[in-house]
């Protein structure tokens, strides 16, 4: 079968758009990612109107061919950030500043954090035949302890914050790794915006899930947060290994979250339609891993 130059050259320009990366190590590089595959589909576009033209392959050919290039051009998205970790140094490229708390890159390459949870209502057990003097005098003794134990030693912080500051589309996806060590606590995704880079939404996600603990969108204003909307299916994230969580917003206010690739929330948020400024990883109370972490455009989708 005698394949002509044209069906060649095509072939040729389909084999080179495979291999372009879809991550990087920063934002800027996955954007000169982006700009290289725009452009090889830019070229692919004149050779298949020219194609079509000069009538140089079969129709069929040419109307597979603008098939694939619509596939590929839909996929082309900004990438507003990236960061795998990879270099072991979170104060760079892009650069994370710690507001709260500690944080460290693991041996994994990923973000880690360990806050301390209270111990709730947990308490010493009493007997039954003990007198109200003797109690009393054994919560005072006890309070006491612990105000000179507070005197000397200093408070650990009850929030771990670590932020970037990166310009995100209002119609974003956030697609990032989390591993969770946790039986209490919470973890939260915040977007930030204003020039002041103030937390405009939380994604929450509570340890040890449940219908009373669900993973939770909220808004935040004025300082106060108030909660969008709940999960209906309550994953657990805890058993110390990788799990994708997708956090995502289109151009019509559809808000949604995926776990592992299962939806587990979606509602219409709108409230906050300007770019975001950056985001925030926020540790309330356990041991997280993060990374990597990627916020990109969102997909296009079709008109309402």
């Amino acid at each position: 079968m005698k394949i002509s130059r044209f069906t060649v050259y095509v072939l040729l320009f389909i084999v080179l758009l495979i291999p372009v990366p879809v991550t990087a190590q920063s934002s800027g590089e996955a954007n000169a990612d982006s700009e290289t595959l725009k452009s090889l589909l830019n070229e692919l576009k004149i050779k298949i109107d020219y194609g079509e033209k000069r009538m140089v392959a079969h129709p069929q050919f040419i109307e597979d061919l603008r098939e694939l290039l619509n596939r590929y051009t839909a996929k082309l998205r900004e990438v507003f950030l990236y960061d795998d970790f990879s270099d072991g140094d979170y104060s760079k490229n892009p650069t994370w500043t710690v507001k709260s708390g500690s944080f460290q890159i693991t041996s994994a390459k990923r973000l880690w954090s360990q806050v301390a949870t209270s111990s709730g209502s947990q308490s010493q057990s009493t007997s039954s035949d003990e007198k109200p003097i003797e109690r009393l005098l054994r919560e005072l003794i006890k309070s006491k302890d612990k105000s000179q134990s507070d005197k000397s030693t200093p408070q650990e912080p009850s929030r771990a914050v670590i932020q970037t500051q990166a310009g995100i589309g209002p119609a974003f996806e956030i697609d990032l790794t989390l591993v969770s060590r946790s039986t209490t606590g919470q973890t939260e995704v915040v977007l930030l915006g204003g020039k002041d880079s103030m937390p405009r939404y939380r994604l929450i996600y509570q340890a040890a899930p449940s219908r009373q603990r669900p993973i939770e969108i909220g808004r935040v204003r004025n300082s106060r947060s108030y909660i969008i909307e709940a999960a209906t299916k309550y994953p657990s994230l805890d058993d110390g290994s990788p799990h994708r969580l997708q956090w995502m917003r289109d151009t019509y206010g559809t808000m949604r979250v995926l776990v592992d690739g299962v939806e587990v929330l979606s509602t219409v948020e709108l409230y906050y339609r300007n770019d975001f400024t950056g985001v925030a990883l926020v540790n309330a109370g356990g041991t997280y891993e993060w990374g990597p972490i990627k916020i990109l455009q969102a997909e296009k989708t079709a008109s309402k």
